[in-house]
């Protein structure tokens, strides 16, 4: 698809030099023949308005292009934080490590509770980044105003740090809910149930039903593990 865009980008500056070329020459003629003066700049006319309509084309598709690139990057150039598509490619990467060392993964999801703020700047990631130092460990931009984070190879300790991410960033960026959740590797764990479970919590953070203590005026701290039986070890026949 890439290739495509870049091939139309090329014929847009190919039609756009022959139109401006084109709108020049009639120009010059009419400069230079004053008794076609009249034909040759109403000739040149339609082709300046065609010349511009392809230039705001091509504009248009320059930054779709752009937007694309960007993502497709892994880092956010604005913010410092990892991008979303990024983050589920590592976010899946990371479910399978788990299973293959057995070791739980910790992914928490940061909301604004005012529709107005948002978490993607890049004074709160940086503050994040210096909280998460460990291999693995990552900030992420979400599709709207909120961040991930994901800690692979966690431990009870996690429900700690939970919570003083949760102060930093209500200090920071105002009232902040922080949804916290360890997945245990099980042979079900993939991006599909880390996904599908987070927005099962947020329907239940915005439920109206819930108690006004934990409407969506006051910040909530949710922090969870998934249970977890130990396998058996020894086998019979």
């Amino acid at each position: 698809m890439g290739d495509k865009r870049l091939d139309r980008e090329a014929q847009y500056w190919k039609v756009t030099s022959v139109l401006l070329l084109t709108v020049a020459a009639l120009v010059v003629a009419a400069l230079s023949v004053p008794q076609f003066s009249t034909e040759a700049l109403l000739a040149a006319l339609p082709v300046a308005i065609s010349a511009l309509f392809v230039i705001r084309t091509h504009r248009a598709l320059v930054a779709q292009l752009q937007a694309e690139l960007e993502r497709q990057l892994p880092i956010d150039s604005s913010t410092g934080a990892t991008s979303l598509l990024w983050f589920h490619r590592m976010l899946e990467q990371e479910c399978r490590r788990a299973m293959r060392e057995f070791s739980p993964v910790s992914v928490m999801r940061l909301l604004p509770v005012n529709a107005t703020n948002s978490l993607h700047n890049a004074d709160l990631v940086e503050a994040m980044q210096k909280r998460m130092t460990r291999p693995g460990d990552l900030v992420a931009l979400d599709d709207a105003r909120g961040l991930w984070l994901l800690l692979p190879a966690t431990n009870e300790s996690v429900s700690a740090f939970a919570e003083r991410i949760f102060q930093v960033v209500n200090q920071q960026a105002g009232a902040t809910h922080l949804l916290c959740y360890t997945f245990q590797p099980t042979a079900d764990l993939n991006l599909t149930k880390v996904t599908d479970l987070f927005a099962q919590f947020e329907l239940e953070l915005h439920d109206d039903k819930k108690p006004r203590s934990k409407s969506q005026s006051e910040p909530v701290l949710r922090c969870e593990s998934e249970g977890f039986d130990m396998p058996s070890v020894t086998y019979s026949l």
